[in-house]
Formats: structure tokens, sequence, C-alpha cells
């Protein structure tokens, strides 16, 4: 068994011992602390100058013999003192407990109590003893962060709600109207990356009755760049009413329209219609495009698929700027026309590898066999499996012809 040597207390210590009544009252003069004993009828015996103070008692002996019914209101100090029977009763102490505090003249405060059973030296159970300490600032905080939070949460419900109106609003917008012209087969895909997204297609209503189309994608993504998808939708109506035959005007005045109210972007698009049949089933497809220069034309004689370069045009919504020159290509039947925002296009594997044109192009002419409706979806669940990702990265919309 290892010796320790035993330190004898010096003088200071044993007159600290010998002074613990003394040590004691210090305590209960000096503390920030509420400190309190009570009898078994809950009758202070002993109490800190910090709860006199409190209660405005000078010195903090006057305490002793009151109850929390003398310096509370009924409501509080009914509280307090079923806990304290409670205590008496089970013997088991109520620790960290916060408690409202309600005053005379309406005020209210908050106390983080502890309260124990006290013990007499000979074991009996004498009473109570507590501490309490204010929080009531904290308490205040607490309730401002949670209201706070309950409005964030209401706000959130508002804006979610809005969010799915706006979704069920834009859902039925684009595209709309799907014409029904005979020998001429539509296939479309349109897949926002959020609830709503900034791409669009529509088929406008025009005075020559032709197979009017429009493809158009807002920079940006998300609820701004829907809603003016919303502004597009209307302009393209509008500048249909008096649709000369010409796609590039059409744009041109549906960039009029965009110009100055895109403060932070802009707008590529594509227009075009299709002339009317010939008798071998042949038709013109006429096009323009403003910032979406690349489509793809699938010839089925000949089983390729043509990459074509539309004239130079530029982006609408920016001032002084102008779409492509219309430029007409033949269409026999079986044959098939392709276009698409980039969000097909750019879509990215984990390398950081686009999906790219080539890919797009060799998938179309790989499955030239299928429907073309069926194809339009199969390409966007490659580019889903080529991506690895869950979440799209972009708005993806697909818009495809078929001469039959």
């Amino acid at each position: 068994m290892k010796k320790t040597a035993k330190i004898e207390p010096d003088g200071n210590s044993m007159l600290l011992r010998a002074s613990a009544k003394r040590l004691f009252e210090s305590l209960m003069e000096q503390t920030a602390d509420r400190i309190y004993i009570k009898d078994k009828k809950s009758r202070f015996i002993a109490a800190s100058q910090a709860l006199a103070d409190m209660h405005g008692y000078k010195n903090r002996h006057d305490i002793e013999g009151l109850t929390d019914f003398d310096l509370f209101t009924d409501e509080h100090a009914q509280q307090a003192y079923d806990d304290e029977q409670r205590i008496l009763q089970t013997e088991a102490p109520l620790l960290n407990s916060v408690e409202k505090e309600t005053w005379e003249d309406g005020s209210v405060t908050w106390v983080s109590s502890s309260k124990a059973p006290l013990y007499l030296s000979s074991g009996k159970l004498a009473g109570i003893i507590g501490i309490s300490r204010d929080v009531t600032s904290e308490k205040i905080a607490q309730e401002k962060l949670a209201d706070s939070e309950h409005r964030l949460r209401e706000q959130n419900q508002i804006m979610r709600a809005d969010y799915e109106s706006a979704e069920n609003v834009q859902s039925v917008m684009i595209p709309g109207r799907i014409p029904h012209i005979k020998h001429v087969e539509i296939a479309y895909l349109w897949k926002p990356m959020t609830l709503v997204g900034g791409d669009m297609i529509n088929f406008p209503r025009n005075p020559g009755n032709s197979l009017l189309f429009f493809v158009g994608d807002v920079s940006g993504h998300g609820v701004t760049a829907a809603f003016y998808t919303v502004l597009i939708k209307y302009l393209t109506a509008h500048s249909a009413e008096v649709y000369n035959g010409n796609p590039r005007d059409f744009l041109n005045s549906v960039n009029e329209g965009i110009t100055g109210r895109i403060k932070c972007g802009f707008v590529t698009g594509l227009a075009g219609h299709f002339g009317a049949r010939q008798k071998d089933g042949s038709r013109k497809l006429i096009l323009s495009h403003a910032g979406h220069r690349q489509v793809l034309i699938y010839r089925k004689q000949a089983s390729v698929i043509e990459l074509v370069e539309l004239p130079n045009g530029t982006v609408m919504g920016i001032p002084g700027t102008t779409a492509s020159r219309a430029k007409a290509f033949e269409l026999h039947v079986g044959d098939r026309f392709y276009a698409f925002t980039d969000g097909i296009v750019e879509a990215c594997n984990p390398q950081g590898d686009e999906y790219g044109m080539e890919r797009v192009i060799e998938f179309f002419r790989r499955n030239a066999d299928q429907p073309i409706q069926a194809i339009i979806d199969q390409i966007y669940a490659d580019v889903a499996q080529y991506t690895k990702v869950p979440d799209q990265q972009d708005d993806i919309t697909i818009l495809g012809f078929e001469l039959t």
C-alpha cells in the first residue's frame, strides 16, 4: 500500500473551518444568485441579499417568515408551492426548471430554478434549499428566435405554395395548344431544372393557319426566369397575330417587346413555320433564330443527320440586336427536324465532360427507327444516365417534327 504524507491544516484553514456560519453569511450577502432556504410550509428561513433586493427589501432577513404568496401573484406562488410540496413528498430534486414569475404590476420575468430537499445532520428532512438565476433576457431571445423561425416557416410555406401555383400555371401555359396538322407529327419534351424554368415552346395562332412554332430559353433558372416566359408567351401570341410568313420579322417583333424589360439577362429563340404540303408530300421549313443557331435534320432516304448552322443572328433582350435572315429547307416524307435548348448539349458527367452535340447526333441516328416521341424521351433518359446525378443541371427542352 502506497503511503502518503498527511498534510496538516495551517492556522488559516482551521480558522475558515471554524467560521462556517460566517462563510454562509458572506455567501448570502455577496452572491448575485437568489439563494433561499424554506421550511416544510414553504416559508423563507434564509435568503440571499440578491433575493431581498429583487423584492425591494433592504435587509435580507426581512424576508424570513414570508412565502411566495407575499411576494408574487397567486399564479406563480401556487406553482412554486406545489413544486416544493412535491419535492418534500418524493425527496426528488427539481433541477434547472425554467419558471415564469408574474408580478403585481403585470410584468413577467423568467428564472432558471433548482430546488432540492434539505436535511439536518441527523438525516431528518427539514425543508427546501433553492437557487434561482434570472434568465429573462435569454428567454426573450429564445422567444424572438422561435417567433422568427415560425415566421420563416410560414413564409417558406407561402413561397412553396406560390411556387407550386407557378408550376401549375407554367405546365398549362407551356406548350399550350398543340396544333393538329395532317402529315406532320409533333413531338416535344419540356423539363425545367426545378419546378419552374426559363425554357419554353409554343405554337402561336397566325392568320395563315400555318404551323408556326417558337422555342425560347431565358437566361437563368427558377422563378425569375419563369416569370419572363409569361411575358414571352404573350409577346409571341401578339406578334403571331400579324405574322407575314417571315420568322425573322416575328422574332424581331418579340425582341422589341422584350428589350428593356429583362434587366439582367437575355433570351435565345428559334422560330419557324411549315409551308404547304406538295404533291410528293414534301414541305418547306422556314427558320430564323436569335442566338439559337444549330438545329438537326434527319434525312430518311440517306439515313444521315445534318447539323445545320443557320445564318448569324443575335440574342433577344439587348438593344440593337436582330434575328438571323430566314432560311428555307425542304423536308420529304420520313424526314425529321430537331431543335433543343443548350441544357441537353451542355449536361456534364462527374468528370466535367459535356454530353455534346456529337452524342446527340449519334443518338438520334442510332435510334432513327424509333417513333420520334420515343426518341426524344429516350435521349433525355440517356443524358440523365450520363450525368450520374439525380437533379438536372439546366432546363431541357426538345422539339421534333416528322413528315408523314
